[in-house]
Parts: structure tokens; C-alpha cells; sequence
């Protein structure tokens, strides 16, 4: 068990957390490990560059634009270290989308992958500050920390160029010393870009307590037994709030060796899991179904895996089923679980485990979360109703940043003062303590004053054989609410009989409300950055409302 938070940043809590070990591996890149020292020395440098180069100091804010990369896990902890806030932003979003953030958090300054650089000198340029270029030959084998010399005169050729602008490689080489903050595990360490509770894109702020009492608590779950031996994959993005908190923060602080990916990628990781002693690894629904198509993924290393965890969308039972029985048929101890949490509580809130789980469920809360099912008025419903997921506890968000409102904008107090997230989404508890998810709260289909929940309809249809993505939405026939179904295919078939099979389906499971009256095949589902089924792209306003943006 990791000791506990006390009153440490991120950084002052992996520097406890991993004080115990010795020089053990910490990262890998290109098959080449870096030690606890290693990890160190490069962060304590990364501090003094950006605190005494660029005159960064606590409370200013400085953008991560970066893939999941060592350079990118690095510069978290050494902004950190100095009182920084790291607003790490998905690095595939337009430059229009990264000139406004930059402006609106107010940042001092951009860190950017080279090879994702070229489309976003114009707009770095024009906000005149400065620029940390990183590069994937970095921390490659041969060159170690200073780069590939050859390889940054090609760089330096092909892409335009910054006018203020560092490579990474001589921001190290400086080695400045820094002087850390102290005090500041409540200051807010992490901007996050999250899709809101009611559906909107906002900037969550998450303290570095929050982080680390969350690493604390999902640590329950597992233990390191071989440190800087036993490895964990690192196919979720550190912009996204599981990637970074648990991922990445709980597998350094458990001093185990972490193989950051820069984009998952099926094929590449069945290469890594094979070569390496990999432990655990949490993703995507989305990524678990690639894995299961990669005519590789299959062999004695999968006894290795004692953690894994899904969450970001939800998925069927039967995906399940298959999936843990590829596993067991090797003798591994690790079951894919199904968890449930949100960016504006660190991630994770309920979760099943190895010994404590329940089919269909989202598990039940970690240690010192408190979860309950509110209606409207925000008072707890009867065991086995539907209301809204509301979670309070050590690990919850500051609030939404926001340049002039309250700083705990989207928390609601309660009559005795605590905070609570209102999740916008809908759920239930059952008599043994299990969380159930059922749908989004703003998905909610009315059809004649009868609710119809579509993530019902999406697990159901899920479990058809000839079924690949789908998604249930609001539509409308006239001025009359109806269900309309997206559903993508596994392979071509017949399309009439396809959705003769999906209605007797739900008509055979649910009310006649739950009957999709218009459905419609796509070769692929749009998707979110976050590689989740867009639903918002899909859903149909009502004619004549006006239009939302």
C-alpha cells in the first residue's frame, strides 16, 4: 500500500513513493530503460530550464501539447515540482482550438512534438511565447538524452520556424537547479480538457491532493511485486484524465516500469507485451475490441496481467465474457473490469476488482468516495431507482476554470458544506451495494412522457453477432420523439434482416418505447477525440428548435 498524501504535489509524492526502492527502471522508450535517477536528474533539470530560463513561476500556467511521450510525463512533474499548472491539451486539436486556449488559461509558454509541430508554428509564432520542441530521437537508443544531431538538422530543414523556440535535448543539457514550491499540494496542478457534465467542453481544474489521493486509493487494488521488472503499458493518453492520474501517476508511484505509447497502436503493443513483464494496463472500450482482432494478442505472456481496467464508454457483457475467458485459458489472475468515473473526480470513482465484482455493474466506490443515486432536487432515491450519479470525496475537481466566476464553479454544496460532482449521468444502486450505469442524463429520450435510456438499447444491440459500433440517439418524425440507431457492421450481410433481428430484439427485452423506428448503417461511427462514439454528431434536434453549438 503507498504511504499516505499528507501534504505533497505530485512530484513530492512519487519522490516518497518511490524513496523506498533502489535505482530501479522507471520509463522505457524504444526498447531503451531509464532508472529512478535518470528520471530524476532529467525532471530536477526541466525545473530549473523552465523556472529560471523562462521565469515561471507558482501559479502560472504552461501548455503540454504533446502525445504520450517521456518528454511530455516529464515536464508534468517538474512543473509541478515549481508550483506550475500544466494545461496538457489533446495534441490533434486545431491550432484555433490551441490559439484560444493559450489565451484564455493565460499560458506562458508551449511544449509540442516536432513530427505534430509543422500545422501550429503560425499560431505559436503569433502568440509570441516561447516554445519547447521535443523530439521522439530524445530518449532513443544511442543517443540517450542529447538527440539525434543528424536528425535535427532535418528537422530544422523541413519545418518552418519558430521564432522563440528550445529543443528539449538543450533545455536538459542546461541542468539548472530550481528552487521548489512548498505548501502547494492544493494548488491546482493540472488543467484538463473535459466533456462537461452536461455535455459541453469545459477546462477541469484537479489539485495535486486530488491526484494523489486518487493514486492512493486505486493502489488498493494491486501491488508492484518486482519493481522497475514488472511493467505497465501506457496506451491512454496523458491529456486524458485516466491516462495521466492513474496510468501513468499510480504506475510511477509504484515504482513500476512504465512503456509510454505515443498512439496506440494493436499491433505494436502485442510486440511490447511480449518482449517485457507486463502487469497491467487500462483503456478504452475501443481499444480492448482492437486487441481481441490482432491475430497476435495471444500466448503465455497474457498470465503476466493481474490489472486491467475499461472505462470512458460503456461495454457489453458478452465483450467481457470473451475477452477475460481469452485470459483465464492462459491461467492469468487479471480480469478485464468495468469501472465508472469522470475527469471531474480525477477518473475514477466505483470500480470492480479481481475478488469484488458483479456482471452488468460499475462496481462499487473506492475507499473514502462517496457515491449516491439524487433526484432533481438532490435528495437520494430508493435503492433500485434511476437518478442522477452524484460523488463527493478527497479526489473530486477544484471546479471548471473560468477567468472571472466562482472558483468551484460546477460543484454543488450541500445543506452540511461538502462538495459534491453531479455527474449528468444516470444510474442505480442494487441492495448489495453495486453501482449500476444506465445512460447519459441529457441522452434521455421522452416518448410519450415514457423515459427511454439509449445506453439500454446499446448493450442490448451490442451483443449481436453482426454488430461491430451502435448507437441509439433522439430523433424526430415531424414533431413526434423517436429512437433512431447507428449501428456500423462486422461484415456485409443483409441489411433488411440486420434490422428485423435489432427490433424483435428490443421488442423482445424492453417496451415498445425502446423500439427503434429509424435505423441506419454506417461503414464507421463518428468518433471523439477521445475515440468514444460521437452521439452529439448523431442525435437529430428537434425542427424548428434553434441550433446548438
Amino acid at each position: 500500500m503507498l504511504p499516505e498524501v499528507g501534504n505533497t504535489n505530485c512530484y513530492e509524492y512519487l519522490k516518497l513513493c518511490t524513496g523506498i526502492y533502489d535505482d530501479v527502471y522507471m520509463m522505457q522508450h524504444f526498447g531503451v530503460k531509464y532508472r529512478k535517477s535518470e528520471m530524476f536528474r532529467d525532471i530536477d533539470a526541466l525545473s530549473g530550464y523552465f523556472q529560471k530560463e523562462l521565469g515561471l513561476k507558482r501559479g502560472d500556467v504552461y501548455t503540454v501539447f504533446m502525445t504520450t511521450t517521456v518528454q511530455g510525463i516529464l515536464s508534468f512533474y517538474a512543473l509541478n515540482q515549481i508550483g506550475v499548472i500544466a494545461n496538457i491539451v489533446h495534441p490533434l486539436m486545431s491550432s484555433e482550438f490551441l490559439r484560444e486556449t493559450l489565451a484564455d488559461v493565460r499560458s506562458k509558454g508551449v511544449m509540442i512534438l516536432d513530427l505534430l509541430s509543422k500545422d501550429h508554428v503560425k499560431t505559436i509564432n503569433d502568440s509570441g511565447l516561447p516554445c519547447l520542441v521535443c523530439r521522439s530521437s530524445d530518449y532513443s537508443a544511442g543517443v540517450k538524452r542529447f538527440g539525434a544531431k543528424a536528425g535535427e538538422q532535418i528537422i530544422k530543414g523541413v519545418f518552418p520556424k519558430f521564432k522563440n523556440a528550445t529543443y528539449y535535448s538543450d533545455a536538459i543539457a542546461m541542468g539548472r537547479t530550481c528552487t521548489p514550491a512548498v505548501n502547494n499540494a492544493d494548488d491546482i496542478a493540472v488543467y484538463l480538457n473535459g466533456g462537461g457534465t452536461t455535455g459541453k467542453s469545459k477546462t477541469i481544474k484537479l489539485t495535486g491532493r486530488a491526484i494523489n489521493e486518487l493514486v492512493q486509493r486505486v493502489s488498493d487494488l494491486d501491488e508492484i511485486h518486482d519493481p522497475g521488472n514488472e511493467a505497465e503499458i501506457i496506451v491512454l493518453p496523458m491529456f486524458h484524465c485516466f491516462g495521466l492520474c492513474v496510468a501513468i501517476h499510480m504506475a510511477l508511484c509504484n515504482s513500476a516500469r512504465i512503456i509510454p505509447m505515443m498512439q496506440f497502436d494493436a499491433r505494436i503493443f502485442n510486440r511490447l507485451a511480449r518482449k517485457n513483464l507486463v502487469i497491467g494496463y487500462g483503456g478504452i472500450p475501443l481499444m480492448f475490441a482492437k486487441l481481441m482482432k490482432e491475430k497476435h494478442f495471444d500466448g503465455p505472456w497474457l498470465k503476466n496481467v493481474r490489472l486491467m481496467f475499461c472505462g470512458g464508454d460503456d461495454v457489453s457483457d458478452s465483450f467481457l465474457d470473451e475477452f477475460n475467458a481469452h485470459y483465464e485459458k492462459w491461467g492469468a489472475v487479471g480480469r478485464l473490469r468495468q469501472g465508472y468515473g469522470l475527469t471531474e473526480i480525477g477518473s475514477v470513482c466505483t470500480t470492480n476488482t479481481n475478488t469484488d465484482c458483479k456482471p452488468g455493474s460499475i462496481g462499487k466506490p473506492l475507499r473514502g468516495v462517496r457515491v449516491e443515486i439524487w433526484d432533481d432536487e438532490h435528495k437520494r432515491v430508493p435503492t433500485g431507482e434511476i437518478g442522477e450519479i452524484a460523488i463527493a470525496g478527497p479526489t473530486i475537481m477544484a471546479g471548471y476554470y473560468t477567468q472571472d466566476g466562482p472558483a468551484d464553479l460546477g460543484l454543488y454544496t450541500d445543506e452540511s458544506g461538502e462538495k459534491w460532482v453531479l455527474s449528468g449521468d444516470l444510474g442505480y444502486q442494487d441492495e448489495d451495494g453495486y453501482f449500476f450505469f444506465a445512460g447519459r442524463k441529457k441522452r434521455v429520450i421522452i416518448i410519450s412522457g415514457y423515459n427511454v435510456y439509449p445506453n439500454d438499447i446499446e448493450k442490448k444491440i451490442g451483443d449481436l453477432d453482426f454488430i461491430k459500433d451502435v448507437c441509439a440517439v433522439q430523433g424526430w418524425q415531424g414533431d413526434r420523439s423517436i429512437v433512431r440507431l447507428y449501428a456500423s457492421l462486422r461484415k456485409p450481410g443483409d441489411e433488411e434482416k440486420y434490422k428485423e433481428t435489432i427490433r424483435k430484439t428490443c421488442a423482445d427485452n424492453f417496451s415498445k418505447f425502446y423500439i427503434p423506428r429509424e435505423i441506419v448503417f454506417m461503414k464507421e461511427l463518428p468518433q471523439t477525440p477521445l475515440m468514444k462514439v460521437d452521439f452529439m454528431k448523431l442525435t437529430q434536434q428537434r425542427p424548428g428548435d434553434p441550433v446548438v453549438k
